[in-house]
């Protein structure tokens, strides 16, 4: 697990902080923070650089709603990718991050570079063999830890499901970590299970990903209602926003889709809107988050900056 391709140009931070040149190299100095290239016109940074420059001007924020979860479930509607740009902006971001994949086929174990032939701990080590969850964490870069998933994770509905108060497990071994971190964010499994209402109960906040097409949107409506019925039941708050995700600016129904979801979900909704792009696509096949190789004109760069932003905001 390697990072070191991983980087922000000057001119990128610059974008990101809303800081001119001169005033961003003023700080660069008395930082003392040094560019990976000092010798190049076009100096780049580290992760550890990146912190440093970026979260000073974010502020000293303390989120409120740590645990955040991606979900539905519904298929290929890109939580997990939406999950793991997050997760790698927080961190560049100066923010520590855990990322915990509850998704068996591990695809954001794969984008945050697990190796699949290496043996790891996982979340089924530590709800059904009682490992301790600090022995699942792995340290990937500078702000940015990960409980990674493997197919084992397909055998813990039946121990899972036998256990007292069941769905309360998942957040009984997150508490006593919650302060280790400014965000836990989770990947689910696009499935209703018991493993995925154990991650319900966890999260301070669910993060809904809807495609902007007719059938995400219907399953929307039977999502909406399925979490109101189990909320009720666990006798507990629900606290969620929706994502428009994967949005054709030029498709008439792309257009109809949103219009609907604001007018029926407009206390819910994100105000970014994810447009489809294929350096969001890239990304999940350079295993890399879009604001390290895409142009500051790029509509993925754009969205996803203003998401993380927002989705900062909301969790204060």
């Amino acid at each position: 697990m390697n990072f070191k391709d991983i980087n922000l140009s000057q001119n990128i931070i610059s974008q990101i902080t809303s800081e001119n040149g001169s005033k961003l190299n003023k700080r660069i100095a008395e930082l003392g923070v040094n560019a990976i290239n000092a010798d190049s016109l076009r100096k780049k940074y580290d992760i550890t650089a990146c912190r440093q420059l970026i979260k000073p001007i974010l502020g000293n924020i303390a989120p409120k709603n740590k645990v955040q979860i991606f979900y539905n479930f519904k298929g290929g509607t890109g939580k997990t990718t939406i999950c793991f740009q997050t997760a790698f902006m927080l961190s560049m971001f100066g923010f520590k991050i855990l990322a915990i994949d509850l998704d068996s086929q591990g695809h954001l174990s794969n984008v945050l570079r697990f190796d699949e032939t290496q043996k790891v701990k996982t979340m089924y080590d530590a709800i059904i063999n009682g490992v301790e969850i600090q022995n699942c964490i792995y340290h990937l870069c500078d702000g940015l830890d990960a409980i990674p998933s493997t197919l084992e994770l397909t055998k813990i509905e039946v121990p899972l499901s036998q256990k007292t108060r069941r769905e309360e497990v998942l957040k009984r071994l997150l508490d006593p970590i919650k302060d280790q971190y400014d965000f836990i964010l989770i990947d689910t499994n696009p499935t209703i299970s018991t493993l995925n209402l154990n991650a319900l109960f966890a999260a301070d906040h669910i993060n809904i990903v809807c495609e902007t097409q007719p059938f995400s949107l219907n399953g929307l409506c039977i999502l909406m209602e399925e979490l109101e019925n189990i909320f009720s039941d666990l006798g507990k708050e629900l606290n969620l926003s929706v994502i428009a995700n994967k949005f054709e600016t030029k498709t008439a129904t792309a257009q109809e889709v949103l219009g609907v979801l604001r007018m029926d979900y407009s206390k819910e909704m994100y105000q970014t809107v994810i447009r489809k792009s294929e350096d969001i696509n890239l990304a999940s096949k350079k295993r890399m988050p879009v604001i390290s190789f895409s142009s500051k004109k790029s509509s993925a760069f754009e969205d996803l900056i203003d998401f993380v932003k927002e989705f900062i905001k909301e969790a204060i």
